[in-house]
């Protein structure tokens, strides 16, 4: 057995959730070949909470993009501030995912 398939178990899920959360960076950069394509997308079809991962690294992508256009001291006196921003910007139409 090669390398590639030791990282993966023989089950529904094809692949554990340790390996989803290794390799999510590479399935959002579209950096996957189509066999770990394949198993990690079977792996989201069957696991809510590694759905719900790959949804909170999306949305923290999209906000923090959308906050590096902007410059905000973060101190504990205004991160109310902060809040209210980042959640402005996370109902625009054009950063919503």
């Amino acid at each position: 057995m090669n390398d590639h398939n030791n990282r993966f178990v023989d089950n529904q899920l094809r692949i554990r959730c340790s390996d989803a959360v290794e390799i999510v960076t590479d399935y959002l950069d579209d950096a996957l070949n189509s066999h770990d394509l394949a198993s990690f997308e079977a792996h989201l079809a069957h696991c809510e909470g590694c759905t719900v991962f790959v949804d909170q690294i999306k949305m923290t992508i999209t906000l923090t993009s959308a906050t590096t256009r902007q410059q905000l001291q973060v101190m504990p006196a205004n991160f109310d501030e902060l809040a209210a921003m980042l959640a402005e910007q996370a109902t625009k139409p054009d950063n919503r995912l």
